[in-house]
């Protein structure tokens, strides 16, 4: 019988090492953020953790998927930027979970040294030995996956107009020759900037920028990305203004309120095979 349980584990992990899908799974955690990646070289990488909604985020959405999904690990572990619905459950998780390195950009540098919770969270995480490092401008995750720094960019000219939200970090996972962006929080004068700079820019899905937000969305941004899914990591309220002024109820956008969890699995051919994990009607 134990030796039967060591093949089990063992052909667990193998398969997981072996892996030729990237796995991408945006947590259902209210108005917040919570998505974690699954390169098909082995590796991973969590997109921030937090949440408005959910107390004790950390213990009680990110913790409970990373046991289910048999990950003792998390190798990369990227802050977006300080705000607290995307940062209050990191440190739960890094208490529960061994982390390999934490990245932040610039300005997030910038309130670690000052105030918020970005101070709160860098002396904790100092206090646990753990440093943040400045993400860098392009990685490679194995397997063909690389993820991209595509905003805040050292070329653009208008740094003293940008909002807090607008210096929030956003990243592009590319493998298959698919692409996903990972909007974070930036708003209108952020997406025009992105626009500008990046005019051939292109994904196939898209989690929304600042959780769906219509005050604060460029109408242009979305319509250039042009992408096949469009994710919402929002919370209740936002998903019932939206069916109720029946605006984005293409069967292209899913809602983590309404869907669940949400997953998108990239096979090694460039398909794509979307899981959620309820509907309600």
């Amino acid at each position: 019988m134990v030796v039967t349980m060591f093949v089990i584990v063992g052909g667990i992990k193998w398969r997981r090492a072996a892996g030729s899908e990237l796995v991408l799974t945006c947590l259902n955690v209210g108005h917040g953020q919570a998505i974690f990646a699954e390169f098909p070289g082995g590796g991973n990488a969590l997109f921030d953790a937090g949440s408005l909604n959910i107390s004790d985020v950390g213990r009680r959405i990110v913790a409970p998927f990373l046991d289910y999904k048999g990950i003792g690990k998390i190798d990369t572990l990227f802050i977006s930027h300080n705000d607290i619905d995307h940062i209050n459950g990191i440190p739960e998780v890094v208490q529960y979970c061994k982390v390999g390195r934490i990245c932040a950009n610039e300005a997030f540098f910038e309130d670690v040294g000052q105030w918020g919770a970005a101070k709160f969270l860098g002396d904790l995480l100092k206090a646990l030995g753990l440093e943040i490092e400045r993400v860098t401008p392009g990685s490679n995750f194995g397997g063909g996956a690389a993820i991209e720094n595509i905003w805040p960019s050292g070329q653009s000219d208008g740094a003293g107009t940008f909002s807090e939200n607008d210096k929030s970090q956003v990243l592009l996972i590319e493998f298959a020759g698919r692409k996903i962006l990972l909007c974070s929080d930036i708003e209108k004068a952020a997406q025009r900037e992105i626009l500008r700079l990046n005019p051939e820019l292109r994904a196939d899905i898209v989690i929304a920028p600042h959780h769906g937000s219509r005050r604060t969305a460029d109408p242009d941004f979305l319509k250039t990305l042009d992408p096949e899914i469009l994710i919402y990591s929002c919370g209740q309220r936002e998903y019932e203004s939206r069916r109720e002024t029946k605006q984005d109820n293409s069967a292209n956008h899913l809602y983590t309120p309404y869907h669940g969890a949400i997953t998108v699995r990239i096979d090694k051919d460039g398909a794509m095979r979307i899981e959620t994990a309820a509907r309600r009607d």
